[in-house]
């Protein structure tokens, strides 16, 4: 009998495009051989064009959700993207800082078709209460900047001196994605792809969902960073 897969747990938005959120999130698990619990946080009215609503759940809603979750498997890693709320992200705080398990983090700020997903109170309980919490953090170019508090992206990165953070270089108009790892504000490795021709949104969630597999199989977070990145090029190309 074959070993079961390994669980990781998405607390996200839901995305019924399946593009993004918990539908992508769930998607990627099963390519990638792991097994995937989903928390929801907000559901979107949405498609590939782009974001028009975004109705936060109450938070004690997703704590019940995720207390059960907890009780019931063992989770290997957890991923982090929608919030929607300063009072989401506080209570995620409480309910996961006991917890001695890896954490990804998508910090979204907007949608890939421009529309906010997050405001600056919820940027700074982010900075400065959840992302104490993460193994790794995967803002966009835009992001990382914001959560850094500077546009030179290796001054933002060695100020939030996380274990772990990539950058993700999809963001731009260069003819080659410049994606950076840094380990405790310190860069040490650049990884860069081909542009693809298209619009495309989900692939922040695909990113750190694929991250997460990749730790919850046992890789290290270097490695696991450069298989995600590669699968979701891959995705995309797809």
């Amino acid at each position: 009998m074959d070993a079961p897969r390994p669980v990781i747990l998405s607390i996200a938005g839901a995305d019924p495009s399946s593009g993004a959120g918990l539908q992508a999130d769930l998607c990627t698990g099963v390519a990638l051989g792991v097994h995937v619990c989903t928390v929801l946080t907000a559901w979107t009215v949405q498609n590939t064009q782009g974001v028009q609503r975004v109705v936060v759940l109450d938070p004690a809603d997703t704590r019940q959700q995720l207390e059960q979750i907890l009780a019931d498997f063992t989770i290997a890693a957890i991923k982090i993207g929608l919030i929607g709320s300063v009072a989401m992200a506080r209570m995620l705080v409480e309910l996961l800082s006991p917890l001695a398990l890896p954490i990804i983090l998508d910090p979204l700020w907007r949608a890939g078709a421009g529309t906010a997903l997050a405001d600056a109170p919820l940027f700074r309980v982010l900075r400065e209460e959840l992302l104490p919490l993460v193994l790794i953090a995967t803002p966009n170019g835009p992001e990382a900047a914001l959560l850094g508090e500077s546009p030179d992206l290796d001054q933002a990165a060695s100020r939030l001196s996380l274990p772990w953070l990539l950058i993700s270089g999809g963001h731009g108009t260069q003819a080659l994605l410049d994606n950076r790892l840094y380990r405790q504000g310190r860069l040490v490795g650049r990884y860069p792809q081909e542009r693809l021709d298209g619009q495309y949104h989900g692939t922040g969630c695909t990113l750190s969902t694929a991250i997460a597999a990749g730790i919850a199989l046992g890789k290290e977070v270097p490695a696991a960073v450069v298989a995600a990145l590669d699968f979701t090029h891959q995705a995309v190309r797809a």
